[in-house]
């Protein structure tokens, strides 16, 4: 009962952010006299949104596929909406490439935009989807996906890298909340070791990206926060949408 780990989650591409300068720390003390935060932006921003972590962890969908007693109809339900949210998220990732000007962030998203596309047609192919416009998706995806277009739209491509990380970040935690690589989920196990897999070592290079763009006066942390926080909310209320009775 699965086609692989979802985009959404998976950090395996993050190495082609290897060579952007926002990879190395600069000197921002001395260029221009300001003393670096007491805590990083990436701890600050998890810091922030730590009821929402609880709150993913405590829906019905994660604990009913914890207790492995999730409705098959609402794990389908769960994998149709995916499906076309990744359709949709696709869409805002390859607007975010075209208005992006760094050169590496655009390489990486280039990256992306493919990863989502083999993964939305791998669930279309699985789920016999013929056209994505049968597909209604529910009003908590429908805000998602509007969050992660405006600021495809409307912010610099290294805001759309935290956009991003919450959900990078969020599913190995809850992967480490559930002993996902040694629990017994019934038939979701295989679900659960590829898409909450508490491996999150390359959420790391998101994290550094967006400590030394913060540092470099790229990004500004209350506007950083205000992406982070929509796009978590995004995953809790993804997750809170599937009915599970």
């Amino acid at each position: 009962m699965s086609v692989g780990r979802s985009p959404r989650s998976a950090t395996h591409l993050v190495h082609h952010l290897d060579a952007s300068p926002f990879m190395v720390a600069a000197d921002v003390t001395d260029a221009i006299g300001v003393q670096s935060p007491e805590i990083l932006l990436s701890e600050y921003l998890w810091q922030q949104t730590q009821q929402y972590h609880n709150q993913a962890l405590q829906t019905g969908f994660v604990q009913g596929i914890r207790n492995a007693t999730l409705n098959p109809e609402s794990f389908g339900g769960y994998m149709l909406q995916d499906s076309m949210f990744c359709y949709e998220a696709s869409k805002n990732i390859d607007l975010a490439e075209s208005n992006a000007t760094d050169p590496i962030i655009k390489q990486f998203l280039q990256k992306r935009f493919q990863s989502y596309k083999d993964y939305f047609q791998s669930l279309f192919n699985t789920w016999h989807i013929v056209d994505a416009s049968g597909i209604k998706l529910d009003q908590a995806c429908t805000a998602y996906i509007a969050h992660e277009h405006d600021v495809a739209m409307n912010r610099n491509s290294v805001y759309f890298v935290v956009a991003l990380l919450p959900c990078a970040k969020l599913w190995p935690w809850i992967g480490q909340q559930i002993a996902a690589d040694t629990g017994n989920f019934g038939v979701y196990t295989k679900w659960v070791q590829e898409n909450f897999s508490p491996d999150s070592s390359g959420v790391t290079k998101y994290e550094t990206l967006i400590n030394n763009a913060e540092a470099q006066g790229v990004i500004n942390r209350n506007e950083a926060l205000e992406v982070y926080t929509k796009s978590m909310m995004g995953e809790v209320n993804f997750f809170g949408s599937i009915k599970t009775i």
